[in-house]
């Protein structure tokens, strides 16, 4: 009996579950990667047809010099809706601002080393599998337990992006450092050289001018 009162909920908890999987695999769209050279900037867009949808934008930069880029956002009017100065990340939600196409536009002014950035555009995602009037109380629940999922699942999502970042940053950082700790001690070796040579060629100067003034 307990098996048979617990299946129909089980059943409605995989169904919400598979609508909210189809849901997230239709709206979301998979990060990629900017090469952004010095002081050149690279631009995606995006066509929004509804005045309803929402777009989550996103991005990090994940190598090159100081990790600083500049970002805006242009309506399909032309106006600047948005505007950031030497951010490394960034993270919001855009509303509509008319219908047509927007620009996303990345620059890259700071330092000479290029930079790669992950960017992500997706549609917001409303409330998945919403029950109407006639849902029962359990329907109802198992709808709540699937967006908390949801919830925690973006959460964690998020966290992971940016831990992935700043191992991305950190990774560079040490790469860079080691380059440099390199060239640095090839400049001290040849600055040893020279000084070797100079001192020897100091050292045998100075005796022919002995042996001269005694001959």
């Amino acid at each position: 009996m307990q098996l048979q009162s617990i299946l129909p909920h089980l059943l409605a908890v995989i169904c919400y579950g598979l609508i909210s999987v189809v849901k997230a695999e239709s709206s979301n769209y998979a990060p990629f990667a900017l090469a952004l050279p010095a002081f050149s900037k690279e631009c995606l867009y995006y066509d929004l047809t509804n005045n309803d949808d929402s777009l989550v934008v996103s991005y990090q930069v994940l190598t090159g010099g100081n990790f600083e880029i500049d970002f805006e956002i242009t309506a399909p009017d032309g106006s600047q809706i948005f505007s950031e100065k030497q951010k490394k990340y960034s993270d919001f939600l855009l509303k509509s601002f008319g219908l047509g196409q927007y620009s996303f536009c990345f620059t890259n002014s700071y330092g000479t080393a290029l930079k790669k950035v992950e960017v992500v555009l997706e549609l917001e995602k409303g409330n998945l599998g919403i029950p109407d009037e006639n849902s029962s109380p359990q329907d109802v629940i198992s709808n709540n337990a699937i967006e908390e999922i949801d919830r925690n699942l973006q959460k964690i999502t998020k966290a992971m992006n940016y831990l992935r970042a700043r191992e991305w940053r950190n990774m560079y950082t040490v790469e860079s450092t080691d380059s440099r700790l390199t060239w640095l001690s090839l400049l001290i070796v040849g600055i040893m050289v020279g000084i070797s040579v100079l001192q020897a060629v100091v050292i045998q100067f100075f005796f022919k001018v002995r042996s001269r003034n005694y001959v």
